[in-house]
C-alpha cells in the first residue's frame, strides 16, 4: 500500500516534470525553427567535369589544347583560388549569424562577510555579523519569434549572529520559467531572423560571384589561348611573305649577273627582306607575350613551364552557329550570374525595408514568470523570551534538501506577468533610417532595370559579333584567294619583263595582309563565341564546368 508522503512526493515530482517537459519542448521547438527551414540550400563550390589533364611536354614543347588549358586554369588559377576562399568566409557567415539560436549558460557566485555595528537592540547583537553565499544559474534560448525562453536556478545561503534569525543558516531557492517575448518593436521572423537572411543572401551572392569569376577566367584562357593561336599564325604568315620576297631576290642577283635586270632590283628586294624581317621580330614578341599571359592564367610551374613553348593543338576553325536572339535574350536574363546578385541585392533592400518599418513601433514587452521557492536551514525555537539576557534556543537541524524538497513538493510557488513599455517621442532616428531604407530599395529597383537593359543591349552586340566575325571570314577567303591569284600573275608579268620588285612586293605584301586579316577572323570568331556565350551566361556549359553541389556544406538555414 502507498503511503500518504509517497503519494505526495510522487506528485510533485510529476508537476515538475510536466514544467521541465513544457521548458524543454519550448527550448527544443526554438532549436529547431532556428536551424530547419524549407528555403533552399545554400552551396559551396564548383567543378570541372573532366578532370584536369596530365600536360603533355614533347619536342614541339607544351602541347596544350583549350579544354586542357581550362581545366588547369580551373584548378590552378590564382585569382580563383582567392574567389573560393572568399565564398567559404561568406558560407560561414551563416554559421555566425546562426549563433544567435544558441543556448547560452550563464552562472554566477558571490560571497560576502559584513560587520557592522549595532544601531539597535532589534538587531539582536551588539555587533551584526552576516555571512552571505550566492550561486545562481541561467539556461536562456532565443526563439524564432524574438522572444527568450529562460530556466532561472537561484540558491542563496544566508548565516547571522543575530538572535532574530529563526532559520539560522537559512537556505533559499528559487526555481523560475520565465519568457519575454517582444510583442510590437522586433516581434516576429523577420526582426529576429534579419542578420541570417541577410548572411544566406550574401552566401547565395558569392556563389554567383564565384560562378561569374570562373566563367570571366574562362573567356580570359579562351581569348588568350586565341591570341596566341593567332599570334603563331601570324608569324607563319611573316616568315611566308620573308620566303616571298627572298625568292624574288634571288631571281633578281640571277638576272642583275646576266645583266637583264638593273642593280636596283637587288637593293629594292633587300629593302623587302629587311623590312619583313622586321615583321617577324614583331610578331615573335606577340607569341611570347600571349604565351607568357597563358602561363601566367594557367598558374604554371615556373620552375619547369614558362621556359618550355606552348604548342596549341585545337584547331581556330570551327561550325557555325545559328543565334535566336529571343532565345539568347532569355536566357541571359536568367543565367547571368550578375543578374542574379542584382535580384538577390534587392531583396536584401526588401528585408531592411521591412526591419526599420518595424523598428519606428514602440517597444513593448512581456514578460511571463511562474517558478517554485523553498526555504531551509537550521530552526531555532527560543525557550522563553528572545529578549533574556541569556535566552536559550532549540535547534531543530535543517539544510539544503529542505529547500529542494520544498522545490519539489511545489509547497511554495509564484508566478508574474509584466509589461515594458517604451518609445521616443519624435521617433526621429528610426523613421530616417525606415525612409533610408525605402529609398535604397527603390534605388536596387532601379539599378535592376539599368542592368537589365545594359545585359540586353549586350546579348544584341554579342550576337552581332558572331554573325559579323563569320561574314569577315568569308570575305577574308575570298580576299585571300583573289590576291593569291593577283601575286601569282603579277609574277608572270614580272618573269616577262613587264613588272618591277617594288610592284611584286607590293603585291606580296597585299597577299600577307589578306592571309593576316583571315586569320583575324578565324580566331576572331572563337573569341566572338566565347563573348556571346558569356553574354547569355552559358558559358560554364559550354566548356563542361558545373557548379558542385555533392560536397556543398550541410544545410545552413533558418525558418523565414
Amino acid at each position: 500500500m502507498i503511503s500518504r508522503k509517497a503519494l505526495e512526493w510522487g506528485l510533485a515530482k510529476g508537476r515538475l516534470g510536466v514544467l521541465l517537459v513544457v521548458l524543454s519542448s519550448l527550448l527544443f521547438g526554438a532549436v529547431v525553427s532556428a536551424q530547419t527551414s524549407s528555403s533552399q540550400t545554400v552551396r559551396s563550390s564548383w567543378r570541372s567535369v573532366a578532370p584536369m589533364a596530365e600536360l603533355e611536354v614533347g619536342g614541339d614543347g607544351l602541347l596544350l589544347s583549350l579544354e586542357d588549358a581550362i581545366a588547369v586554369a580551373l584548378e590552378q588559377n590564382l585569382g580563383l583560388q582567392v574567389q573560393r576562399f572568399q565564398r567559404a568566409q561568406q558560407l560561414f557567415r551563416i554559421t555566425e549569424s546562426l549563433g544567435i539560436y544558441d543556448l547560452q549558460l550563464a552562472a554566477d557566485v558571490s560571497m560576502s562577510d559584513n560587520t557592522s555595528p549595532s544601531a539597535s537592540q532589534l538587531d539582536g547583537a551588539d555587533v551584526s555579523i552576516s555571512e552571505v553565499l550566492n550561486y545562481n544559474f541561467t539556461l536562456d534560448q532565443r526563439t524564432s519569434v524574438g522572444g527568450v525562453a529562460s530556466v532561472q536556478w537561484n540558491n542563496r545561503r544566508f548565516e547571522s549572529n543575530s538572535i532574530f534569525s529563526q532559520i539560522n543558516p537559512s537556505f533559499s531557492v528559487d526555481f523560475d520559467l520565465v519568457y519575454s517575448q517582444p510583442l510590437l518593436r522586433n516581434r516576429g521572423r523577420l526582426a529576429t531572423n534579419r542578420d541570417i537572411r541577410v548572411a544566406r543572401l550574401n552566401a547565395e551572392s558569392s556563389t554567383n560571384d564565384l560562378e561569374l569569376t570562373v566563367s570571366n577566367t574562362i573567356q580570359q584562357v579562351a581569348d588568350t589561348y586565341w591570341s596566341l593561336v593567332e599570334a603563331r599564325e601570324q608569324l607563319t604568315v611573316s616568315q611566308e611573305s620573308l620566303a616571298l620576297a627572298e625568292q624574288l631576290h634571288e631571281m633578281n642577283r640571277v638576272q642583275v649577273e646576266v645583266g637583264t635586270k638593273a642593280p636596283l632590283e637587288l637593293t629594292q628586294s633587300e629593302a623587302g627582306i629587311a623590312t619583313r624581317q622586321e615583321q617577324i621580330i614583331r610578331d615573335a614578341a606577340a607569341v611570347e607575350d600571349a604565351a607568357d599571359q597563358l602561363r601566367q592564367l594557367l598558374n604554371l610551374d615556373q620552375s619547369t613551364l614558362w621556359d618550355v613553348a606552348i604548342t596549341p593543338t585545337t584547331d581556330p576553325q570551327t561550325a557555325r552557329i545559328e543565334i535566336d536572339l529571343d532565345r539568347a535574350l532569355q536566357l541571359a536574363l536568367e543565367g547571368r550570374p550578375e543578374l542574379r546578385n542584382e535580384r538577390l541585392a534587392v531583396e536584401q533592400l526588401e528585408i531592411d525595408a521591412k526591419f526599420f518599418k518595424n523598428q519606428r513601433m514602440p517597444s513593448l514587452d512581456v514578460q511571463l514568470r511562474y517558478g517554485y521557492n523553498g526555504l531551509g536551514g537550521d530552526v531555532r525555537v527560543s525557550e522563553g523570551s528572545i529578549f533574556d539576557p541569556n535566552p536559550v534556543f532549540t535547534v531543530f537541524p535543517g539544510g539544503y534538501d529542505d529547500a529542494l524538497e520544498q522545490i519539489v513538493d511545489g509547497d511554495f510557488d509564484g508566478w508574474q506577468v509584466g509589461l515594458n513599455f517604451s518609445y521616443p517621442v519624435q521617433n526621429r532616428a528610426a523613421k530616417a533610417r525606415a525612409i533610408i531604407a525605402n529609398l535604397a530599395l527603390e534605388g536596387g529597383r532601379t539599378q535592376l532595370d539599368e542592368r537589365l537593359l545594359a545585359v540586353r543591349t549586350e546579348v544584341r552586340r554579342a550576337a552581332r559579333a558572331v554573325r559579323t566575325a563569320a561574314q569577315q571570314i568569308d570575305a577574308a577567303k575570298v580576299s585571300r584567294e583573289l590576291e593569291e591569284k593577283n601575286l601569282e600573275a603579277e609574277q608572270k608579268r614580272y618573269e616577262n619583263g613587264l613588272s618591277t620588285s617594288f610592284q611584286v612586293l607590293e603585291i606580296q605584301e597585299d597577299r600577307s595582309l589578306a592571309r593576316s586579316r583571315e586569320v583575324n577572323a578565324i580566331t576572331g570568331y572563337r573569341r566572338a563565341l566565347t563573348a556571346y556565350y558569356q553574354a547569355i551566361g552559358r558559358l560554364l556549359d559550354e566548356n563542361g564546368v558545373e557548379l558542385d553541389t555533392e560536397d556543398d556544406m550541410e544545410s545552413l538555414e533558418v525558418d523565414e
